[in-house]
């Protein structure tokens, strides 16, 4: 038996069974890897991979390997004057690179290269600057052509938050319109119209956010900005604590326009009430303008409220006069002046007793819608005065006890002619005077006893600080 042909036959069996995984897999070509090495030229640090294998056809030279490495090194752009030299399967590598990654993928590239043996990798890193700004131009070059295409959506954005602007502002007017037969007040009628307009405008820059791909963003910034919004909201703590303050007023009416009233001190009509404060008119002429959370959290005196107030005097009569009859005489005035009201009565009082006199107080009511303290008070006090003192009932000084040390020095005076008296003696005679009659309840001084309601607003009526705004009670 001729045992050649069955070894010839074995040997050719293994050697096809040994090339079939090869051709199973594919080996990369250097096209492949400069493709590859082009596409991921990203940065400094970008890792790269490395062919398994790089095949040159049709024959594995010396020279044919050099020259298809150094192609593949001058097309990635990484070194500086690379070189290759093959000598018997030995690949010698240099130059410059810009990284020491890069230096690497060079030596692991022409070791995978076929027929290559050996790698001699002479190559440099190149040291990096101390200032290099190539990372932030990119980063703006980046930036630039991202806004570049953001344009177009921008401008549509822009349209579409103008447009839900004025179709906010024209629902806003319709809401008010509508409210305004159910709600009598201002204020509320505003805050109804300002919510329903800033929905819809918070609506259209949500759709114009979302046109324009930047809704992310506006996520981001509102997520991120915490901090600012609080601070935010520490700063206009107060703007929204008088807003707030102006809606409950307008609910709960504690005063209207043209009250009488005293809030922390000050006193005055009220002329408007506003989102920021509350603008008064003082008996003096002058404007205050309180905060709306001060009025709503303070103590608010409103004299107008009632129609009728109460006032009281005081008076002293002498120990010797009777206090019967004063208080009979201070009556009599209290009940038929035309300011004071029948009802309640009024009263008079024994207060005290003094060092010298009998104090008496005065009580009585008026309505102060019509008239004024200050006036009714005057013609009050003056008509009992001139009451008691015709009735010939005193009203003494406190008494006072002076003492004179030296004594007091005594001089006699001159006869006096029993038909002139010694207050006359030497000084022109002056014409009698007429015996005081009835008190009038309006004199001179007084005019008349309608209150300052209407003088306060003649006077302030030119304030274009005023007039701005409309009042919201």
């Amino acid at each position: 038996m001729n045992p050649k042909p069955s070894l010839s036959i074995g040997l050719w069996a293994a050697l096809f069974l040994t090339t079939i995984p090869a051709a199973a897999q594919p080996t990369p070509t250097a096209d492949d890897v400069t493709a590859e090495v082009t596409a991921s030229a990203a940065g400094d640090d970008t890792d790269v991979t490395v062919a398994d294998a790089i095949e040159i056809d049709p024959v594995n030279s010396d020279e044919s390997i050099a020259e298809r490495l150094t192609e593949i090194l001058h097309a990635t752009e990484w070194f500086i004057d690379p070189t290759v030299r093959v000598d018997r399967g030995v690949a010698f590598l240099s130059g410059q690179a810009d990284t020491v990654k890069h230096a690497e993928w060079a030596e692991a590239t022409a070791i995978a290269t076929t027929d290559v043996v050996a790698v001699v990798n002479n190559i440099d890193t190149a040291a990096k600057p101390l200032w290099n700004i190539d990372p932030a131009l990119a980063s703006l070059r980046q930036i630039g052509r991202e806004t570049t295409s953001l344009l177009p959506l921008i401008a549509v954005a822009i349209v579409i938050i103008i447009l839900f602007y004025y179709l906010a502002r024209l629902a806003a007017w319709l809401t008010r319109r509508v409210v305004t037969t159910r709600i009598d007040s201002v204020l509320l009628q505003q805050v109804a119209g300002n919510v329903v307009g800033v929905l819809l405008f918070i609506v259209g820059v949500y759709i114009a956010l979302r046109v324009s791909g930047l809704t992310r963003l506006a996520v981001t910034l509102l997520g991120g900005t915490g901090l600012v919004g609080l601070a935010l909201g520490f700063a206009f703590r107060d703007i929204a604590e008088n807003y707030l303050a102006s809606i409950l007023i307008s609910l709960n009416h504690p005063f209207r326009v043209d009250d009488l009233i005293e809030v922390d001190g000050s006193k005055g009509f009220v002329r408007k009430v506003t989102t920021r404060g509350t603008i008064l008119n003082t008996l003096e002429g002058n404007q205050i303008q309180l905060p709306n959370s001060t009025v709503y959290k303070g103590k608010i005196t409103n004299y107008t409220a009632t129609p009728l107030r109460r006032m009281d005097f005081g008076v002293g009569i002498g120990f010797e006069d009777s206090i019967q009859t004063a208080q009979r005489l201070v009556m009599e005035v209290l009940t038929d002046h035309r300011a004071v009201a029948t009802e309640p009565p009024p009263m008079v009082l024994v207060q005290s007793l003094g060092s010298a006199t009998v104090n008496l107080r005065c009580y009585f009511w008026f309505d102060q819608t019509v008239n004024s303290p200050l006036k009714v008070s005057s013609s009050v006090i003056r008509m009992v005065k001139q009451v008691l003192t015709t009735a010939g009932i005193t009203m003494p000084d406190e008494a006072r006890e002076l003492i004179f040390p030296q004594g007091v020095p005594v001089q006699m005076m001159e006869t006096i002619p029993a038909n002139q008296s010694p207050s006359t003696a030497n000084s022109s005679p002056e014409p009698p005077t007429e015996k005081p009659g009835v008190e009038p309840e309006i004199a001179i001084g007084e005019g008349n006893l309608t209150n300052e309601r209407q003088e306060v607003a003649q006077v302030t009526a030119t304030d274009p600080l005023a007039n701005q705004e409309q009042s919201l009670i």
